[in-house]
């Protein structure tokens, strides 16, 4: 559960430290994509790393609503998120993003 946490946290403090963002190109951008693909991914692998109980549908659901843009900014910055070596303040992720990835804690089986 720690590690789930932290890399949506991470990725959640990534966006609310980041400067507001401009025009992403709109919610579901990434729709299908394979990096909707890997970020998902990564949110299932860490909640069962750390034994949470995930529903990966939702997960990939929400993933699916990143505009391309903050989708992007996720995928490049992944490993940097997951480690927690990535410098939060450099990202500039849509405040769309922000409540996308916020809304990822709601796919918690039993939150």
């Amino acid at each position: 559960m720690k590690k789930f946490v932290g890399l949506v946290v991470s990725a959640v403090a990534v966006i609310g430290l980041s400067s507001c963002g401009g025009d992403d190109g709109g919610i579901g951008a990434g729709t299908g994509s394979g990096d909707a693909k890997k970020v998902a991914d990564a949110l299932v692998s860490s909640a069962a790393e750390s034994d949470v109980t995930i529903d990966e549908a939702c997960v990939s659901d929400v993933v699916d609503k990143l505009s391309e843009a903050d989708l992007t900014l996720v995928v490049d910055n992944l490993d940097g998120l997951v480690d927690g070596s990535v410098d939060m303040t450099t990202l500039d992720i849509s405040e769309e993003g922000i409540a996308t990835l916020e809304s990822t804690f709601d796919c918690v089986v039993g939150s």
